[in-house]
């Protein structure tokens, strides 16, 4: 009993981080948050509850959320030229495609049926961003977190 608690020690002691603390930790909890999403975002699209952005009123939310959207499409896409992955690429170009959809789905009045199918596609969009930066914060985890010593720099000592 004693030898199998000294070998679970062992264990958790092998894994090492190449990276600092604060930027793993917010890798996971990226990875956590958009996980969750992609889960809400599938359930509500099974079971046909896509989200139709509300018609612009003059009211300061609704301005405000207007103009949200239109800035974060536009980072969006800026971040989708700026990544050098191009999972990172992509997953940030459909998130841009995303909030600029719900920019003018705002704008205009829209019949029930094309609102659904506008719904639909931006929610599938919205998948699939969320699938692809899981899987790239999940790739970029594990190229990171090993199990075993830290490696030795390139070059040796200086």
């Amino acid at each position: 009993m004693n030898a199998e608690s000294e070998t679970r020690t062992a264990r958790v002691r092998d894994i090492s981080v190449e990276s600092d603390w604060v930027t793993t930790l917010g890798a996971v909890l990226l990875f956590i948050i958009w996980g969750v999403l992609l889960v809400r975002e599938i359930r509500h699209f099974i079971w046909g509850h896509v989200s139709v952005p509300p018609h612009l009123h003059k009211g300061f939310l609704s301005i405000w959320n207007w103009a949200f959207e239109g800035i974060a499409a536009v980072y969006c896409f800026v971040f989708a030229f700026r990544f050098p992955r191009k999972p990172a690429k992509v997953a940030c170009a459909l998130a841009g495609i995303y909030l600029a959809g719900s920019f003018l789905l705002s704008c205009f009045r829209l019949s029930l049926g094309v609102q659904h199918i506008a719904g639909a596609s931006r929610s599938i969009l919205y998948q699939i961003a969320l699938a692809i930066s899981c899987v790239a914060v999940a790739d970029w985890l594990t190229s990171v977190v090993h199990r075993g010593p830290p490696s030795e720099p390139q070059g040796g000592n200086n």
